[in-house]
């Protein structure tokens, strides 16, 4: 499940790749991130698309754990 930091980086994707073409942007509050969404793509058994970006909206897949660990440590 792709996620993106900033609105701008979402929106690139968007007008630049087929697959996206239809998506829309949503704010997401990072605590609903954290304690929502995070539960959720791990029950799921989904992995984390951070920031994917170019023609292929690639980029880095991490394990809900994983960020959850790296929001804990930037909370710090």
């Amino acid at each position: 499940m792709p996620f993106w930091s900033k609105e701008s980086r979402a929106r690139k994707v968007i007008g630049n790749v087929k697959n996206y073409a239809t998506f829309e942007v949503e704010r997401l509050p990072l605590e609903k991130f954290a304690k929502t969404w995070l539960p959720g793509l791990r029950r799921d058994g989904l992995l984390v698309g951070i920031n994917w970006s170019g023609e292929m909206a690639s980029g880095y897949d991490m394990t809900p754990q994983e960020v959850a660990d790296r929001l804990s440590i930037m909370k710090r």
